[in-house]
């Protein structure tokens, strides 16, 4: 919660599901990086196809959790989870 690593107003952050996400941004194909401290990507663990991936996205300014798919060349932030 709060705009310590988001930018403001971080619209909705409670952090009442316990996952802490950090606005990493994200990279493209040549490792420009773009939005750190504004959004966090994250891929999904199922692909779309072999060539396109699903993510998830957060924003600081909406409180909704987005799904969208891109070309897997670009660069999200992945969280690994203990089974």
């Amino acid at each position: 919660t709060g705009t310590t690593h988001w930018s403001s107003p971080n619209t909705g952050a409670t952090n009442e599901s316990g996952f802490s996400a950090l606005p990493g941004g994200y990279r493209d194909r040549v490792g420009s990086f773009y939005d750190v401290g504004n959004s966090a990507y994250f891929y999904s663990s199922r692909e779309y196809n072999s060539s396109h991936a699903w993510y998830r996205h957060l924003r600081y300014n909406n409180s909704q959790v987005h799904r969208y798919r891109d070309p897997k060349h670009y660069g999200f932030s992945v969280r690994c989870v203990r089974d």
